[in-house]
């Protein structure tokens, strides 16, 4: 008896479980939905068997005593059967409430999650379907429009160029900084010129020079200066404080002494930098970056960059259109380790860079785990690995195949 009860409420519980959840978290819910029966189940069984018992045994004896007087034992087996029948029949009323309970339960218990999966994949599908366009209205000039994937920091940018102030972007690796300058001078309509700084970059490669033959070569730097457009100096924290305190002239009074003599600037000259830090120098992450002079550092408006996720996810969709799920589970890993890094103040960087060129990977074969140890995970120590979770007991591991072989 016990057994056709119990085949009886998992039979009806999984098919109302079924219908109430269909399309959605299957797996979450029919969880819930069974803990729950599994609770009512043995309260169920004796109360079944408690009304059913003493009616079956009563019946039971009679149809023997039936059976022993007429000589026909079936009737004995017809009666029993007979009566437990309609008791299951009776009870199939409260099965039916059990597992209606148990699914409203689930479902209020579930609601939370619910809707947030709802607005999660929303959000995801408006960001796919919605075409990038960001409009900026400037004073004294026609709105401005920018069709691309850029950072949400581009109308703070495009007003602090309009004001003619020089702008320091600052913000982590691959945040998209140097694309935002781009998309600025795009925006604007100048021409867009550029240079990398570093420690030992020669004030040449600024101001430019003359050959042993008496001919100047001028510069990006110049041409932006002398002609108009936007000037990108990248990496500004990582230039030699010399040279750029030998900027400054040229940032304050838009004059500056060029090889060739005194030029000055162009009303449509606009100057960009980058920076990883705010210029006090180098920090756990980038340790390699310089102080700068307190006086450059006051030529410049100070814009952040952040990790824009919106722009993020855009991308690494982007980046693997026939492969969007795997893509998906490589930007949650992605994010993952980075907040557990920036968490643990760990000398460690997970950019969107890493998701981006993940899914360029994934959509030219690679599997995930792959990508993982190719452009996220190599180079790990073994205590980095420990401290992101990497090597946790129970964490599906990547295939030796895939990881980096170590050197010396």
């Amino acid at each position: 008896m016990r057994a056709k009860v119990r085949s009886e409420v998992e039979r009806l519980a999984g098919r109302v479980a079924q219908d109430v959840f269909a399309g959605w978290e299957r797996a979450t819910l029919s969880r819930a939905v069974a803990a729950a029966l599994d609770a009512e189940r043995p309260r169920l069984v004796r109360e079944v068997a408690e009304h059913t018992g003493g009616q079956a045994a009563r019946a039971a004896r009679a149809a023997v005593e039936e059976a022993r007087e007429r000589g026909l034992e079936r009737a004995a087996a017809e009666a029993v059967g007979a009566e437990l029948a309609a008791r299951l029949a009776e009870h199939e009323g409260l099965v039916h409430a059990l597992a209606s309970d148990a699914t409203e339960e689930a479902l209020l218990a579930a609601r939370p999650e619910l809707l947030r999966t709802v607005r999660e994949e929303v959000a995801k599908a408006y960001a796919e379907a919605t075409p990038a366009v960001i409009e900026v209205s400037l004073p004294g000039r026609r709105p401005v429009r920018v069709r691309a994937a850029t950072h949400r920091a581009l109308p703070e940018l495009l007003t602090a160029l309009h004001a003619r102030c020089h702008v320091l972007l600052v913000g982590p690796a691959g945040t998209g900084k140097s694309m935002l300058a781009k998309h600025a001078a795009e925006a604007l309509g100048l021409e867009l010129q550029a240079l990398s700084l570093g420690p030992t970059t020669p004030m040449s490669k600024v101001f430019g020079y003359f050959d042993a033959h008496g001919h100047y070569h001028d510069t990006p730097f110049r041409r932006a200066f002398e002609h108009g457009g936007l000037m990108l100096l990248d990496e500004l924290d990582n230039g030699h404080p010399g040279l750029l305190g030998e900027l400054n002239q040229a940032l304050a009074l838009r004059t500056c002494a060029f090889a060739d003599g005194m030029v000055t600037a162009h009303q449509d000259f606009r100057l960009v930098a980058t920076g990883n830090t705010y210029g006090h120098g180098g920090d756990h992450q980038y340790v390699g970056r310089q102080a700068l002079d307190a006086a450059t550092l006051d030529r410049f408006v100070v814009i952040d960059v952040p990790i824009d996720q919106r722009l993020e996810y855009r991308l690494v969709l982007a980046g693997a259109p026939s492969r969007r799920e795997e893509a998906r589970a490589l930007l949650k890993e992605v994010r993952r380790l980075r907040a557990v890094a920036a968490e643990k103040r760990l000398p460690l960087t997970f950019s969107p860079r890493a998701g981006i060129d993940g899914a360029r990977l994934l959509e030219a074969g690679a599997t995930v785990a792959q990508v993982l140890a190719w452009r996220v995970t190599r180079g790990l120590s073994a205590a980095h690995r420990s401290a992101l979770g990497l090597d946790a007991p129970g964490r599906e591991r990547e295939p030796q195949d895939a990881r980096p072989e170590s050197f010396g």
